[in-house]
Parts: structure tokens; C-alpha cells; sequence
């Protein structure tokens, strides 16, 4: 499934009407991240600690993630070249980010497979992990492509995130009788609201915010990539794709809420 998921916007990026469906596609990635961190992610994560804490400490850690993204993707990355083409130049570290984020919650969600003993919620937790491992592919690929990834970048990103659910399952098979049950759940939930922030800031200040910007900020930045000496973005027309793409935002939105009242 991820697999499927993943090789879907590789395939389409060979066409020539590829930028448009990526560009579509970004929307409805930016859509699935949002209802993964607000809907999935962060409820789940408050579910656990309201056992044991009265303060909201689920979203105490998804306002850190967000924080902490914010220092890693506008501070300490945005550090303008010493001359030439490099130049105020800013290469995207969201799409690494989403790689180790996806990554570990595919290793967490393989974990509790591993871990679980009884056939049929064996069963249930994997269908969950199938129903998300295609999306979450899909909306990765977008992301990284969107990011200007190397082809072969793009195919590693892909392998590691795919391997990353049988990881988990072997770990947790490993680790059924190392790990109190209680320990391990506020491990996961910890992750989950710090995943929760970070998926929400890059849906709203890196994917959607792209995808909706204004015209005269698409003229700025292609003119402010022309004198550093960037020549890969084209001149930008009007987006007559933009109420499509609020469609789409929403869509990817509502599918997660959807996967949510069965999963």
C-alpha cells in the first residue's frame, strides 16, 4: 500500500501536464496532513494522558512540535549564502522532517501490531495501518517532489518509509515482553502529539500556504529566484486551479475524518 501510494505522483511527474496534478496533489496532501494531526493524531495522544495527568499536557507537546519545526524550518535553516548563486538561497528541511516523522509513527503503528496478541484486533490494527500507509505515501512523495528532490532522493525516501511499518512489527514482537503496557502507551502518545503540531504547521505554513498564495507573492518569489540565479520556476499565472485545490484541502481533510469513525 505505501508502495502504491508512493509510486503514484513519481509516475505522474514524467507527463507533461505533471506539475498541475502535483500542484492538485499538494492540496489534497496539505488536507490529509491537517486531519491526520487534528483529527487521528492529537486525540489520540489526549486520550492517553488524561489517565494520568488533569493537564493537557497532549497539547502542551503539539504546540512544541510546532515550535520547534518553526526553529528548525525558518530559523536555523533560513541562513541566506555567502554569494553567487547560492545566494538567499533556502532549501525546504520540511520534507526530511515529514520523512522521520512518518517514519516513526509507521514504526509505532508496526510496533502495536507486533505487540498485539489477539487475531482479531490483530486484524483491525492492520487494516488501520493499510487505510493510512497509502496516503500517508502519496502526500510524502507530493511533499518531497514539491521540494525539488533529486529522482534517486526521491526513490530512497520512498524504500525507507515503505520498510519502516515490518520494522515495526518486528520490534514489537521483540519488545511484547520488555515494555510495561502503560510505558509504552505514553511513549506513543508523546510522539503522536509531537507529530500531531508538526503535521499541522507544515499542512498550514508550508503545503497550503504554497499551494494558496497570492499571485503578486508568486511573481515576488519567481523574481527573487531569478536574481539568485534559480532558473526552475516558471513565470507564474493566474491559479484558476485555486477554488479546485480548496476542494481538495478539503477532501483530504474530510477522508481522514472518515477513516476516523471506523478506525
Amino acid at each position: 500500500m505505501g508502495l502504491a501510494g508512493g509510486v503514484i505522483p513519481l509516475l505522474a511527474a514524467r507527463h507533461r501536464a505533471s506539475h498541475r496534478f502535483l500542484s492538485l496533489g499538494n492540496a489534497l496532501a496539505g488536507g490529509i496532513f491537517l486531519g491526520t494531526g487534528f483529527i487521528h493524531l492529537l486525540p489520540e495522544a489526549s486520550e492517553v494522558f488524561e489517565e494520568v495527568a488533569e493537564y493537557s499536557v497532549a497539547t502542551l507537546l503539539a504546540a512544541v512540535g510546532v515550535g520547534l519545526l518553526l526553529l528548525v524550518d525558518r530559523v536555523l535553516f533560513e541562513v541566506p549564502g555567502r554569494s553567487g548563486r547560492d545566494k538567499g538561497r533556502h532549501e525546504p528541511i520540511y520534507p526530511l522532517v515529514l520523512l522521520v516523522v512518518l517514519s516513526m509513527h509507521s514504526i509505532i503503528a508496526g510496533t502495536a501490531l507486533g505487540l498485539e496478541s489477539q487475531m482479531a484486533t490483530s486484524v483491525l490494527v492492520m487494516l488501520g495501518i493499510l487505510f493510512h500507509k497509502g496516503s500517508a505515501a502519496f502526500a510524502l512523495m507530493v511533499s518531497v517532489y514539491a521540494s525539488g528532490a533529486e529522482k534517486r532522493r526521491l526513490w530512497m525516501v520512498l524504500t525507507v518509509f515503505v520498510l519502516m511499518t515490518p520494522v515495526g512489527i518486528v520490534l514489537g514482537t521483540v519488545a511484547s515482553s520488555m515494555l510495561e503496557a502503560q510505558t509504552a502507551s505514553l511513549i506513543e502518545a508523546s510522539f503522536n502529539a509531537l507529530a500531531a503540531g508538526t503535521f499541522i504547521y507544515v499542512a498550514i505554513l508550508d503545503v497550503i500556504n504554497a499551494e494558496m498564495s497570492s499571485y503578486d507573492d508568486r511573481v515576488a518569489h519567481f523574481v527573487r529566484s531569478t536574481l539568485v540565479g534559480k532558473d526552475d520556476l516558471p513565470m507564474p499565472l493566474h491559479d484558476t486551479d485555486r477554488i479546485f485545490k480548496f476542494v481538495l484541502v478539503n477532501v483530504g481533510l474530510g477522508s481522514m475524518a472518515v477513516l476516523g469513525i471506523w478506525l
